[in-house]
Formats: C-alpha cells, sequence, structure tokens
C-alpha cells in the first residue's frame, strides 16, 4: 500500500469514543422523531417497540465487541468484515454502512423542519413557510461539514458535551413523568395493542434506527488514546457503555411518553407533530418543554456531525487501501479527511432535498429511516457471518457468543425488515428498490476493482501500513 497522510493517533479519549457512539444515535432526536413515527404503527406499544429493538441491538453489540477486541482502523466494519470474509465483502460492508449512516443525517433535519417544527410552532397560531425545511437541511448539514473540516478534537469536544447531557435529561425527566402519571397499570406498555405483531415490528423500524451509531465510533479506533494492543477492547467497551445508556434513555422515553400521553389515546400522538413537547409541557412545564426542543435540536446537530464523521473516515480507509482516487486517502493540517467530509455533507444534503421534494418532508422521513434499516440489515449480516468465520479460523469459537447470539441477531433483523416491507405500504415500499439500487452501483464497483485493481483488492484489509493482520498470526 501506498503511503499517505496519517489520522492523528492519541487524539480521542475513551470518553470520547463513548460520546460518539451516543452522538450518532442522537438519543434526544430520536425522542421528538423516530420515536413520533414509531408510535403511529406501535401505538399504545410503543416502549415494548423500543425495548425489543434495544435488545435486539445488544445482541448485535456482542459482534462488534468482538471483532473490535482484534483490530482497530479508520475503517471501522469494513476492516471487521475482511478479517472475517474477506476484501470484497468488506467493499460492500462499507458502503452499505455509508449508505445509512448518510441517509440518517439527511432524513433527520427534513423531519425537524418539516415536521417538527411547523407542528410545535403551529400550537402557538405561527405558520412556517412551506420552504422552511430546506433551510434546516442547510444549517444541520452545514455545521457537521464545518466542524468536520476542523478536525476531530473540536469535534469530540462538542459532542462528548452534550451527549452526556441528553442522557442524563431523558432519564431524569422520563422518572418524574412516570412518577406524576403513576400508572395503574405499569405492565400495559409491554403488551399487544391493537397493532399487534405487524404494528410493533414496525415501530421497531424507527426504534432499530435509533440506535443506527452504535458503531459510529469504531472508525475512530484508530485515533484513539490507548496503547495499540488495547484500542480495540476500549472501542468494543465503548459500544457497549453507549448502547446500554441510549438504550436505557429511550426505552424509558418511551414508556413516559406513552404513559404521560394516554395509552388510549395513542392514535392522536404521531399526528400531533410535537407530541414530546406537549407531554414535557403537561408534566414539567414551560422549563421542560423548552429544554427538550433545544436538546433535541442539538441532538440533531450532532448525530449529523458523528455520522459524518464515522462515514469520512470509513472513505479515508478505502483510499487508503488504493480502492479509491488518492483524494480521500489524503487529510487536511487538522488530520481531517477532507474530500471524504465534503462529498458525503453533499451527498447527504441531495438526499434530503431531492427525498422531500418528491414525497414531502413526513413520507421523505418514513421513507429514508426505512431504507436505513435495509442498510442495516446488510451491513451487520455480514458482521455477524464475519464474526463466525473469524473466530473459526483462529479456533477460539465460543458457541453463544460468537455462533447462536449472531444467528439470532441476524434472523430479528430479517423478521423486522420482512414486516417493514410486506404488505406494502406507501411510502415504505419506495425503501427497497433505493436500497437496491445502491447496492447494485456498489457491487458493479466491486467487479470493476476486481478487473482494474486486482492486486489492491486482494491485499484491502483497512488497517495502516503498520498493523499486523491478526489473522496472519493463527494462520
Amino acid at each position: 500500500m501506498s503511503q499517505s497522510n496519517n489520522l492523528r493517533s492519541d487524539s480521542v479519549s475513551f470518553w470520547g469514543l463513548v460520546s460518539q457512539s451516543i452522538s450518532g444515535m442522537a438519543p434526544t432526536c430520536d425522542v421528538v422523531a423516530f420515536m413520533t413515527a414509531g408510535a403511529a404503527f406501535a401505538l399504545a406499544a410503543l416502549p415494548l417497540s423500543y425495548l425489543l429493538a434495544f435488545l435486539v441491538m445488544f445482541i448485535e453489540v456482542n459482534t462488534i465487541y468482538h471483532l473490535s477486541k482484534h483490530r482497530t482502523s479508520a475503517g471501522g466494519y469494513y476492516s471487521y468484515v475482511a478479517a472475517g470474509i474477506g476484501p470484497k465483502s468488506a467493499v460492500f460492508t462499507a458502503f452499505m454502512v455509508i449508505f445509512y449512516q448518510i441517509v440518517s443525517v439527511a432524513g433527520i433535519p427534513v423531519y425537524i423542519g418539516g415536521v417538527f417544527l411547523p407542528g410545535l410552532l403551529a400550537s402557538l397560531h405561527i405558520t412556517l413557510p412551506s420552504w422552511f425545511w430546506i433551510a434546516t437541511v442547510v444549517f444541520f448539514i452545514g455545521v457537521p461539514l464545518a466542524l468536520g473540516l476542523a478536525g476531530i478534537r473540536p469535534t469530540i469536544r462538542f459532542i462528548a458535551f452534550s451527549s452526556l447531557i441528553e442522557i442524563a435529561f431523558l432519564i431524569v425527566t422520563s422518572i418524574m413523568i412516570i412518577a406524576k402519571v403513576h400508572p395503574h397499570a405499569p405492565l400495559v406498555p409491554f403488551k399487544l395493542h391493537t397493532g399487534g405483531v405487524k404494528g410493533v415490528a414496525l415501530g421497531m423500524i424507527f426504534g432499530i434506527t435509533s440506535f443506527i451509531g452504535v458503531g459510529s465510533h469504531t472508525p475512530l479506533g484508530e485515533e484513539a488514546k490507548s496503547r495499540r494492543n488495547d484500542r480495540g477492547r476500549i472501542v468494543g467497551r465503548a459500544a457497549l457503555i453507549s448502547l446500554a445508556l441510549v438504550g436505557a434513555a429511550l426505552t424509558l422515553s418511551a414508556y413516559a411518553l406513552t404513559v404521560g400521553w394516554g395509552l388510549h389515546n395513542m392514535s392522536t400522538f404521531a399526528s400531533n407533530g410535537a407530541p414530546g413537547v406537549v407531554v414535557f409541557e403537561r408534566y414539567l412545564g414551560p422549563v421542560g418543554a423548552i429544554a427538550l426542543v433545544i436538546l433535541a435540536l442539538n441532538s440533531a446537530l450532532a448525530d449529523g456531525i458523528a455520522l459524518i464523521t464515522s462515514s469520512a473516515r470509513i472513505l479515508y480507509s478505502i483510499g487508503r487501501d488504493e480502492l479509491m482516487h488518492a483524494s480521500f486517502a489524503q487529510v487536511n493540517g487538522r488530520s481531517a479527511p477532507r474530500i471524504g467530509v465534503l462529498l458525503l455533507s453533499l451527498l447527504a444534503f441531495a438526499i434530503a432535498i431531492i427525498a422531500g421534494v418528491l414525497l414531502g418532508p413526513s413520507n421523505a422521513f418514513n421513507m429514508l429511516t426505512t431504507a436505513v434499516l435495509f442498510g442495516l440489515v446488510a451491513a451487520h449480516t455480514l458482521l455477524n457471518v464475519s464474526v463466525i468465520r473469524l473466530y473459526h479460523k483462529m479456533r477460539t469459537m465460543h458457541p453463544i457468543r460468537h455462533f447462536v447470539l449472531p444467528i439470532l441477531s441476524t434472523l430479528v433483523l430479517f423478521a423486522v425488515l420482512y414486516y417493514s416491507i410486506w404488505p406494502p405500504v406507501f411510502p415504505l415500499w419506495i425503501s427497497p428498490i433505493v436500497f437496491l439500487v445502491v447496492a447494485a452501483a456498489v457491487l458493479w464497483y466491486i467487479m470493476r476493482l476486481r478487473r482494474r485493481k486486482p492486486d489492491q483488492l486482494r491485499l484491502a484489509d483497512g488497517l495502516p501500513d503498520n498493523m499486523v493482520n491478526v489473522i496472519d498470526e493463527f494462520a
């Protein structure tokens, strides 16, 4: 592999990795966006959808934990799949991760500016212009672009400060709301209701996509402050801790909003536009409602920063392996992969504008969120296969951790995916078409690499030149 500019080593602390992962999951933004959309399907079983989504992703983090122990790279999942399956599958995984992260970056500001803020201000008899959502797209993608170019240190400082405040706020306020409501039948929200299994499964689409950023810190492992041999372990621990914190916060929030709104009134929850703010204002007053809005907007910014930072480093790693133009493997004076940050920001902007104009903000958000699920399932299926093959190669396979749990996670993800597309529901049926077009383009690119760069593709592993491939030790 040719030499390229290096990312700045020892720039990210353990809690920086945790914060990056939390920000990629955008918990407060999830409360006002994904949770509102999920309630349209799950109704009073919204807490059940989020609890099940949390458990599924906790099983999935088992895979991330055991793969990250053996290698740390700016490629993240790209490097993990290269270790377990091989470079062609790794390239496909890399682009699937970029696909679902950037589509998520595109979808959130469309919802914030096209559904959440108009619904909120309508309750105050303020009407926003129909084009307002375009301005929010520019802002919520433009700021992450600027911070992404500024380098990892100012980026980490921003998200570290905001992410832990979000978690503390959601947990404390949710407990306060639940205590004030004092539900007489506390377990009812964890039972099937009118929507049945399909309603819970469709609610899980938005629950699972609330956790998509759980691995957004893995491409930062190469920049972690630790001895090289320990970097993989702290990446895995960061995934476990961040998911536990966000999962607890979101499940509590889903429960608080459901009982706060009223179990028998959940059919009107999603149509309100800003139901979370209504519940917070009802039980915590104007201060609680205002704090939720401010943190939700900040969360949307942090999410864009975390996911663009993560995806840009994956492109950097692919470029370092000479599978893309050399410019992707270059960093600026602040050790930021500038070309990747710029390209991905523009791509997220284009996706947001095109989807919003063609479908309208609400439908665009639902379609993009379901498309995110397709990319996530594709990438995590390959991750699960990788952990099985990797530990089989090393002859250290544990039957539960390295076989049963990865298979169980994959089966549940595919079950949720099935319910998301059958029977077809507008606009969700558009999502598999978008995914298939992108997947076909990626497969074409891999075939092109096989013809034009066979040697580079064969050697691609996502690792820096001075890092030993752990598989070689067991060959």
